[in-house]
């Protein structure tokens, strides 16, 4: 064995020694301890799979629910949003008659901002009458009933109103239909005067005036005609209306 071998030995044997010495100074115990050594220099380290588990992991409170009562509770919410969805109208549907000829004409808006979602109209005899009697063509007047429906956000009705309070006019009140409308248009000396007469009845007067009073008057009037299944002459005096039917007080 040659001299460098030799001493790379030594260097490892006093690398692997551990001395102490004692308190007195008088002796020297040495221990060999490469085993032990490594062990304090290699310690074993936590894993990369268990270091990824453990930050993957949510740190358990205890304040927050367990994992079933969270579900359980998301389950609520969803059933409740559902019934609310189901059973609260979100939409109003109202339904108007056309003082003038009778046709029918439903809107559908969003309940609380008024967006017009939807309209449609339908003819009937009385609006087809009028049409090919009177007038060719004509701008509608829409009278709005007493009567609304609530429908939810799928379009299925979930609520009915019917308040006087929310008809446009007197007109709404007589509960005309396309049919009486149509014979009060066949029994009257001029259908231009039945036409004005139904506009004077469209839209409400301002209350305590005199224009109002009229209006009330000629309510009674007609009413009465019509309770008596039209019997009767005509309830009006000639040229008591202005029977110009270009002439509207609805027209824009």
């Amino acid at each position: 064995m040659n001299d460098s071998s030799r001493q790379a030995r030594c260097a490892h044997r006093q690398r692997a020694c551990f001395i102490s010495r004692g308190f007195d100074g008088n002796h020297i115990d040495e221990f060999r301890s490469t085993s032990y050594l490594t062990r304090m220099d290699h310690t074993p380290k936590e894993t990369d799979s268990a270091a990824v588990k453990s930050a993957d992991t949510p740190d358990a409170s205890p304040d927050s629910p367990p994992p079933r009562r969270r579900r359980f509770g998301r389950w609520i919410k969803a059933i409740l949003l559902l019934l609310f969805l189901l059973l609260f109208p979100m939409i109003i549907a109202t339904y108007h008659d056309c003082a003038i000829c009778g046709m029918k004409h439903t809107e559908w808006r969003m309940i609380g901002v008024g967006w017009l979602l939807s309209s449609r109209n339908r003819l009937n005899p009385c609006s087809e009458w009028y049409r090919d009697q009177v007038e060719p063509e004509h701008q509608h007047v829409w009278a709005r009933v007493p009567y609304a429906e609530g429908l939810d956000i799928f379009g299925w009705k979930v609520g009915m109103f019917q308040f006087g309070s929310l008809a446009s006019g007197p007109f709404n009140w007589l509960m005309l239909g396309h049919q009486r409308q149509l014979a009060i248009y066949q029994r009257a000396p001029d259908p231009a005067q039945a036409r004005t007469l139904f506009l004077k009845l469209a839209r409400f007067e301002k209350g305590n005036t005199t224009a109002r009073h009229n209006q009330d008057e000629i309510f009674t009037r007609l009413n009465t005609w019509i309770e008596s299944g039209l019997k009767g002459p005509w309830p009006f005096q000639e040229g008591e209306f202005e029977t110009s039917r270009s002439a509207s007080p609805f027209r824009k």
